[in-house]
């Protein structure tokens, strides 16, 4: 019983040692330039409300360091919002859509061409605390001051990478995003891209990740434990 007492409180520290450092928990793997717009039409990317992908990791916690979206802009000026959404919201189609609003930043300059726009949230921590992500989240880009001359939008961003699992790239995305359809809390929809690529935008999310070799050792542990209380059940 002693034995098994110092395993089970070894198995323990070595998850409490687990630390974070920051890395890529989703980006998508595409290099093309083809957007979804926000033309004057719903089916053209219903101008001036968000759209954007959901992502789900493989579970809460995720400390979030910021992120990057690529975008199309046929000239200079308007601007974009950018927000991040936990799926708390009313079921849609089957699914939660976007509900509790975790985080909003108005206002983003937009540049003609094809452009990456980039988001670091760690100078905000000591003001507004960690930013600690579900694991089900929507990102989400708006654009306004688009015309039928001027055409913007979120680039489309292919299949989602899967460069250093387990640790990195963790976050998964469905064949569909969600988009605002109205001023309501509620009034979300779930769209598909008329493309043969995979439905994903050019998104890349960065968070405080576990160290591998911390992982590790508690996986070991946890091991060990697991074994200690299948002998223990034997008896």
């Amino acid at each position: 019983m002693i034995q098994r007492s110092i395993i089970a409180a070894a198995a323990a520290l070595a998850l409490a040692m687990t630390s974070a450092s920051a890395g890529t928990i989703f980006s998508t793997t595409g290099t093309g330039s083809q957007f979804y717009g926000v033309g004057t039409s719903i089916s053209n990317g219903h101008r001036g409300y968000e759209y954007g992908d959901e992502i789900v990791l493989p579970s809460e916690g995720y400390s979030f360091t910021g992120l990057t979206f690529d975008y199309y802009s046929a000239s200079l000026g308007g601007s974009m919002n950018l927000n991040i959404y936990a799926n708390d919201g009313p079921v849609i189609s089957g699914f939660a859509s976007p509900g509790t609003k975790l985080l909003s930043v108005p206002g983003i300059g937009i540049s003609s061409g094809v452009n990456t726009a980039t988001f670091d949230y760690t100078p905000y921590v000591a003001q507004y605390g960690a930013l600690k992500l579900p694991k089900d989240f929507t990102v989400t880009v708006s654009f306004s001051g688009a015309s039928a001359a001027a055409d913007q939008g979120l680039i489309i961003g292919g299949a989602e990478s899967t460069v250093g699992r387990p640790h990195l790239n963790v976050g998964q995305s469905g064949s569909d995003f969600w988009q605002k359809t109205g001023p309501g809390s509620g009034d979300w929809a779930l769209r598909a891209l008329n493309s043969a690529q995979e439905p994903n935008f050019k998104f890349t999310v960065t968070a405080n990740v576990p160290e591998p070799t911390t992982v590790a050792l508690g996986v070991v542990g946890a091991a060990f434990l697991g074994a200690s209380a299948l002998r223990r059940n034997r008896r």
